[in-house]
């Protein structure tokens, strides 16, 4: 066990590999999240940062006590300069610190007292609002809640996308016409499920110019390690025999938050994502699933099944320390290049830079990523709910 321990005027902060937070502390830790419904999903639970920290030596979580107990969390990745990255990077759609509603603390503290020199992410929680003054620009990330009867959720969907639930009907009545008799199955992933599942989702990133996610060190050995993991599921979608589409992620209780979304070609003209995603919210009681996690994706399909979202921030801070001016001055740099204009080809280089680095640490696999995503597509600025800043 490796601990740290630092006393503030109103605190007293203790640093730890996530393996090494005491029960008691994982149990507060849940608490601060069941106090508001921003902290509740899986990726921002002590069992996510556990199960992606088993093999991740640089896995660390600071917890801040005061007099009442546990008053926050923030769980992260430790690079060599002593920044971090949000913890499950490059797969933390949700990140930040859990904070109890009356704890006063900045990120400047939160930083200081863990002793990092500086933090990046697209994905902040602040519920709170504790952060106004450290965050920056927001957008909303795409939820399912499913508080009524599955055929009432649908219907007013329907209601709100008459025209798009009509499409979709035609297509899966065409899907019934040709002869495909459709079947869900739900779980733990097996071998051969994850090898059809990740080869095709690999294929959809090569030929999309995105980093591949299922085959770079970092991203894969989270991938397997969850995989692996009590809280791995998988929701696959079959016609007999022939795979047809699914989802794999975490799952914490009655909450699933996927990551990998891909499906057979063969399928395509049948939209089978939404082929999915209307079975899922069918079979959500069956499943003992109340809320579904679609993150921030570009899916057109998504937008017409969600019930509610979530608001997450940017944020980039950095210490007082000399690394953290050196951050800041970085930073600076950036900007002064344009990284902070919308749509600005040096804003796509640096967040493609971030999105490779969080997932692979080869120098070879960086530049051999830059190299090819230069020549498919310019450096197209990385899409879809895993393209976190968190450099």
């Amino acid at each position: 066990m490796n601990t740290t321990q630092k006393s503030g005027p109103s605190f007293r902060s203790t640093t730890c590999h996530p393996e090494d937070v005491a029960p008691a502390d994982m149990q507060a830790w849940n608490g601060l999240r069941a106090a508001h419904q921003d902290y509740n999903s899986p990726l921002l639970s002590p069992e996510f940062a556990q199960t992606v920290g088993r093999e991740r030596p640089d896995a660390r979580v600071v917890l801040f006590h005061d007099e009442a107990g546990l008053a926050g969390v923030f769980a992260y990745f430790r690079r060599p300069d002593r920044t971090a990255r949000s913890i499950g990077s490059p797969f933390s759609d949700y990140s930040g610190p859990i904070l109890r509603s009356d704890f006063d603390v900045s990120l400047v503290e939160i930083l200081e007292a863990a002793g990092l020199s500086a933090w990046q992410t697209t994905s902040m929680v602040d519920p709170w609002d504790h952060f106004v003054a450290e965050r920056s620009s927001q957008h909303s990330t795409m939820l399912i809640s499913l508080d009524t009867d599955p055929a009432e959720y649908l219907e007013e969907q329907r209601k709100k996308h008459a025209k798009r639930f009509k499409n979709f009907r035609r297509l899966d009545s065409q899907a019934s016409r040709d002869g495909y008799e459709l079947e869900m199955r739900w779980g733990a992933i097996d071998p051969a499920l994850k090898d059809e599942l990740f080869r095709y989702k690999s294929e959809q990133y090569v030929a999309s110019g995105l980093v591949d996610l299922t085959d770079t060190q970092h991203s894969r050995a989270i991938l397997d390690e969850v995989a692996e993991s009590p809280n791995g599921f998988c929701i696959s979608l079959w016609a007999g025999d022939n795979f047809v589409s699914a989802h794999f992620g975490f799952r914490l209780d009655d909450v699933f938050h996927p990551w990998i979304a891909a499906y057979n070609p063969e399928f395509a003209r049948y939209s089978p994502g939404n082929l999915l995603l209307k079975r899922i919210i069918e079979n959500m009681p069956a499943m003992g699933l109340r809320e579904y996690d679609l993150a921030e994706g570009h899916d057109h399909y998504k937008k017409y099944y969600i019930s509610s979202e979530r608001t997450v921030y940017h944020a980039h801070v950095t210490s007082r320390s000399l690394m953290g001016r050196v951050k800041s001055g970085l930073s600076v740099f950036w900007r002064v290049l344009g990284a902070d204009r919308d749509g600005a080809a040096v804003q796509r280089l640096r967040r493609r830079l971030d999105h490779v680095s969080a997932s692979d640490p080869r120098f070879t696999v960086r530049l051999r990523d830059l190299i090819s995503a230069m020549r498919t597509r310019g450096i197209k600025q990385q899409t879809g709910p895993h393209a976190k800043t968190d450099g």
